[in-house]
């Protein structure tokens, strides 16, 4: 076994084939913080123990987000705009409440008859066809088309909407050429939206564009900087988050079918289950902070300047908190994961990702739908999302 010390999380040949949990549980027990050398940067701390993470993500004096909150030291926005993910408190709490009464529980449950409708449409079209690609035939698309609606972005836009998130959000060489790849897709994605904007200031629609246009923070109208990392923002996030709790939430009833059983006989623990699958996946691996000040942890001194990286994937397996955490138990309970971060920075699109996992997995059962695993799945190359690229599967009804 490779010695803690010598572990890359930069090497993303771990994440790809699905082995990155071993390294984590590694770490965790010999190594709970972690410096890892970057090549084309200064290094990081890595921190992988739930109360670990949990401090980070709450201390935001010490642990800021206004250096960027990937691992490599650049922003997704670009430097000219000014993301909710890349200000702190007291600026952050007034940025985020612009969006936040619109993605609340009671806003959100309205959007469920137009989820199924979505889901409905896209298992009629894959029951009985055959061998289809899961992630690109439904769990990206359901998120796509509704992220899309609440944005104002028309149906016929979605593709391009999905393309510049899969160019963002990692350098897979599937998707992308290089960082040079998401700088050309961030400037589309830009100008996309700040035509779409135009469109809404001259006439208003019920989405987040126009509500964002006629936004104010302290009576001054939202900058040009703001508008475009909230237009980023919302796009990536509502599509990556749910698109890979979708498809690894089926990878693991297919791993774990017992739970397809109680699921089945029990529609009521599909709430439970979907957070299981939240904890199992982890769709979000990781997020960056930078420390303002010297800290001691765990016999080190992180220092003034340093970046820490809160691993939320291996803080979902401590087994300091979680009973056999390498176990998916769809009824585990209590189940207090940080699959959707932790703090003021949690996830803005958490009770929507829920209800659109929950809406499916009922569906599937409400319908008598059978999802067969036909092949291994194809991950992405990334140490950010958890991604699954391909994932073949048949479609069946139950009793067909």
């Amino acid at each position: 076994m490779t010695t803690s010390s010598g572990i890359d999380l930069m090497d993303l040949r771990a994440f790809a084939s699905g082995y990155a949990d071993e390294i984590f549980a590694q770490l965790r027990n010999e190594d709970p913080l972690h410096w890892n050398e970057e090549t084309n940067g200064p290094g990081f701390w890595s921190v992988t123990r739930y109360a670990d993470v949990k401090a980070v993500a709450a201390d935001h004096d010490t642990f800021t987000v206004t250096q960027g909150t990937q691992i490599a030291s650049r922003r997704a926005e670009g430097e000219g705009a000014r993301s909710i993910h890349h200000v702190d408190p007291p600026e952050h709490g007034p940025l985020r409440k612009i969006v936040t009464p619109h993605v609340r529980p009671a806003k959100v449950k309205a959007l469920v008859p137009d989820i199924e409708a979505v889901i409905d449409d896209l298992l009629d079209k894959a029951v009985g066809a055959g061998p289809i690609d899961l992630v690109a035939n439904i769990s990206a698309q359901l998120p796509l088309v509704m992220i899309g609606r609440l944005l104002g972005a028309p149906l016929e836009d979605c593709p391009n909407l999905l393309r510049w998130t899969n160019q963002m959000a990692s350098e897979d060489p599937d998707y992308s050429a290089g960082p040079e790849t998401a700088v050309r897709a961030r400037d589309e994605v830009f100008a996309y939206f700040r035509a779409l904007e135009t469109e809404r200031r001259a006439c208003p629609a019920a989405d987040l564009v126009s509500v964002l246009t006629a936004a104010e923070l302290d009576g001054v109208p939202l900058s040009r900087g703001y508008l475009d990392a909230y237009y980023l923002i919302l796009m990536v996030a509502g599509n990556e988050t749910t698109r890979n709790l979708l498809s690894g939430g089926v990878l693991a009833l297919h791993e774990n079918p017992q739970w397809w059983d109680l699921l089945r006989e029990n529609p009521g623990k599909i709430r439970s289950a979907v957070e299981e699958m939240v904890r199992w996946v982890s769709p979000v691996l990781s997020m960056r902070r930078t420390a303002t000040r010297d800290v001691e942890m765990h016999g080190k001194t992180v220092k003034a300047g340093d970046k820490v990286v809160m691993w939320f994937c291996s803080a979902n397996r401590d087994e300091r908190v979680f009973e056999e955490p390498d176990t998916f138990r769809a009824d585990r309970f209590p189940n207090e994961h940080l699959g959707f971060g932790w703090g003021d920075h949690a996830c803005l699109g958490a009770n929507l990702a829920r209800l659109e996992a929950k809406l499916f997995f009922t569906k599937l059962v409400e319908r008598g739908i059978d999802i067969d695993v036909v092949d291994s799945p194809k991950r992405l190359q990334s140490n950010f999302f958890r991604g699954i690229k391909t994932l073949p599967v048949r479609l069946e009804p139950r009793n067909g």
